[in-house]
């Protein structure tokens, strides 16, 4: 009789599918949005047009002297503002399912995880 650990292969195989599958149909339903806007720290606000003119600062006196450490800090400060408000300012949303698809996806997912950690932690008592 076989044993029910020589078959991981397939349990891993499988729950890689199902896992997939169950991302790929929840990832349909997932809409990011994301704009510009105000950004509050405190009492103080920044808008979204502000936090360029680092960056803009930056590549100026970049081409005005490209030796010096100043510009390129300002650059980089200036790519991480531009970065940080993005994700700041994003939103995630998910349309509409059915009773049934939602089951349907986020069963996929369960099962497949499932099936992955069976199959990745199995433990041998031989």
């Amino acid at each position: 009789m076989k044993d029910t650990n020589e078959n991981g292969l397939v349990q891993f195989l499988v729950g890689i599918v199902l896992l997939a599958i169950g991302l790929y149909m929840l990832s349909q339903r997932v809409y990011v949005h994301h704009g510009w806007s105000v950004i509050h720290f405190g009492s103080f606000s920044i808008t979204s047009g502000i936090i360029t003119i680092p960056m803009i600062i930056g590549v100026v006196w970049y081409f005005y002297n490209p030796k010096s450490l100043g510009p390129k800090i300002l650059i980089i400060l200036g790519v991480i503002f531009i970065v940080v408000s993005l994700l700041m300012n994003m939103r995630i949303s998910i349309m509409r399912m059915t009773l049934f698809e939602y089951i349907l996806v986020f069963g996929f997912i369960a099962s497949g995880c499932g099936l992955l950690l069976k199959s990745l932690f199995k433990i041998n008592n031989k």
